[in-house]
């Protein structure tokens, strides 16, 4: 009787093993950036307030952004005309030269938002944002929620 209590005890505490999760391997990130989600500061604005961007970010390789000023890395579309493309600098966010993953939260500040037709009161506009890394490769593109620009 004894034998069959260490027995079923012996088994209980076999079944009651798990495996902890934090020992699993990190998922692997693509070299391609990803944008993750997209926030922003404000979904009602005045004309000429800005509006500032919160972009989450992965690259599995770590070349985002460059050192040449001129050069930019951040597109972001205004959907009320495909011409309008604000486009941003973005400084290195890993040592160049380096290939390790990043992630992150770029802001960027999109100044003096306009109303297209000075006739309205008010115009809603989404946007669309993608990053371009140093080997060229694009991001998703990552469309706003609706703003709304009041006169």
């Amino acid at each position: 009787m004894l034998k069959n209590i260490y027995i079923i005890g012996c088994i209980g505490l076999l079944f009651s093993c798990k495996k902890e999760k934090g020992n699993d391997p990190l998922p692997v990130i693509s070299d391609t950036p990803a944008i993750t989600s997209v926030s922003l500061n404000a979904t009602t604005i005045n004309q000429f307030d800005d509006l500032v961007f919160s972009i989450n970010y992965t690259d599995g390789d770590g070349d985002l952004g460059t050192t040449d000023a001129d050069e930019k890395s951040i597109f972001i579309t205004d959907k009320r005309s495909s011409s309008i493309i604000h486009e941003f600098h973005l400084q290195p966010l890993s040592p160049v030269g380096q290939n390790i993953a990043i992630q992150g939260k770029i802001s960027v500040n999109l100044e003096n938002v306009i109303l297209l037709d000075q006739s309205n009161n008010s115009e809603t506009v989404q946007f669309e944002i993608k990053i371009k890394d140093r080997s060229g490769k694009n991001s998703n593109v990552v469309t706003t929620t609706s703003v709304t620009i009041n006169k």
